[in-house]
């Protein structure tokens, strides 16, 4: 199921990416506006299974909480169709990395539950964690950088350059992660 979620993430990611070239700025806002979303939903069920101890789940829903109340207000007060909410995916990235940290967190509290890099599980948390925890970084600071990037400041570019690099190791690692379950369904599928 997790497997599944990932790519119905990667899909949803893609859309947003690959139509923005072809599109107004009005139209790419509404895009990632709509995306960002979409993707919450989609990391909420991704996660919403992986909790096993009290403290994580209490965590998980009280940040889910959070998050939807955050949407509510950005959709009801803000409107998602004439600038981009950074904000909205700054906050969004920050609920991801705190359930990440805290299922990890559970993993290793817990001696009967473990992660190694032949799960896949442990590639679609490493490929998210460095995802989001790069995209906080740049998106609270979006409006500085925008008017940086107008200005022409040659540093600027670097960092869409950085933030190019932790997608494609996102993507790489969701990659490895689906490969994994796939050779992993693949063996059951020969034992029966």
């Amino acid at each position: 199921m997790n497997s599944r979620l990932i790519l119905l993430f990667s899909i949803a990611g893609a859309i947003a990416q690959i139509g923005t070239p072809y599109a107004s700025i009005h139209i790419v806002f509404l895009f990632y506006n709509i995306y960002t979303p979409v993707g919450s939903i989609i990391i909420f069920f991704f996660f919403s299974k992986s909790f096993f101890l009290k403290r994580g789940r209490k965590i998980f829903y009280f940040s889910a909480i959070a998050g939807f109340v955050m949407a509510l207000y950005f959709l009801l007060f803000v409107g998602i169709k004439y600038r981009f909410l950074s904000e909205w995916v700054c906050f969004n990235n920050i609920i991801y990395t705190t359930w990440i940290l805290s299922l990890l967190l559970d993993i290793y509290e817990d001696d009967s539950a473990y992660l190694n890099q032949k799960m896949p599980l442990f590639w679609y948390l490493l490929g998210m964690f460095f995802f989001t925890s790069c995209t906080i970084l740049i998106f609270s600071f979006w409006d500085y950088i925008m008017i940086q990037r107008i200005a022409k400041n040659k540093y600027i570019s670097l960092i869409f350059g950085v933030y190019g690099l932790f997608n494609i190791f996102m993507y790489t690692a969701f990659s490895i992660g689906l490969l994994l379950d796939a050779s992993d369904n693949l063996k059951m599928n020969k034992k029966n």
